[in-house]
């Protein structure tokens, strides 16, 4: 039995790899490899692939390897319209019961996806980005919404990434302008406006995403 650290070292190492990118979605991994590298047995390196299969990210095929997986853009457009789904019930619901979401929560997310922006982390610009979303939501103190919302999580991360490696001459880093603007709109109570916002932000993903074929 592996010990729960070393699980958690080959875990981090193969999740931390496969979200930056360098695992690529389609690459065939090799246990003995990741074994190797990270000087350890197979036995925690085959309890941390576990445990991404169950996130959705890898998938163990006998006696060939261990397939990185790829997100479809059908899953992704799903996503993005559960997202914004959400967003107009977490503005109704501002607007209905008044209740604020926590700014500087808020604040602390759009700068650190600042932050990773200078720095050129896209990976870190992107799941600030969507944690922003996450805080925004959480105003409505609904747990189920926020749990659907954390399991998507990395699979958007992944799928973003991914993208901006594969697509550099595409714009990206949009999301700095829209959380940007609707952190703005709410201290001005402009509800409308981040309505706008979020609907545009929407729009112009989705047809990015149809019009390309990738987010």
């Amino acid at each position: 039995m592996a010990s729960t650290s070393l699980i958690q070292t080959a875990y981090d190492y193969i999740r931390g790899q496969i979200m930056l990118g360098e695992f690529m979605p389609g690459t065939l991994l090799s246990e003995n490899e990741l074994a190797e590298t990270l000087n350890m047995s197979r036995t925690p390196v085959r309890a941390a692939v576990a445990q991404l299969e169950y996130e959705g990210l890898a998938v163990s095929l006998k006696n060939r390897g261990i397939l990185v997986k790829e997100l479809s853009m059908k899953e992704a457009l799903d996503m993005i319209e559960i997202m914004y789904t959400f967003q107009l019930y977490a503005l109704n619901h501002i607007e209905s019961q008044g209740d604020r979401p926590d700014l500087k929560k808020l604040k602390e997310y759009l700068d650190l996806q600042l932050e990773a922006t200078r720095q050129g982390a896209y990976h870190l610009y992107v799941d600030n980005t969507l944690r922003f979303t996450q805080c925004f939501i959480s105003v409505t103190n609904n747990n189920t919404m926020l749990k659907i919302m954390e399991a998507h999580t990395s699979k958007l991360v992944l799928y973003s990434t991914i993208n901006y490696k594969i697509t550099p001459h595409e714009p990206h880093y949009s999301g700095n302008k829209v959380n940007q603007s609707v952190y703005d709109a709410l201290l001005a109570e402009d509800y409308d406006r981040i309505r706008a916002i979020f609907t545009e932000a929407h729009s112009y993903n989705r047809e990015r995403m149809l019009r390309s074929g990738r987010i």
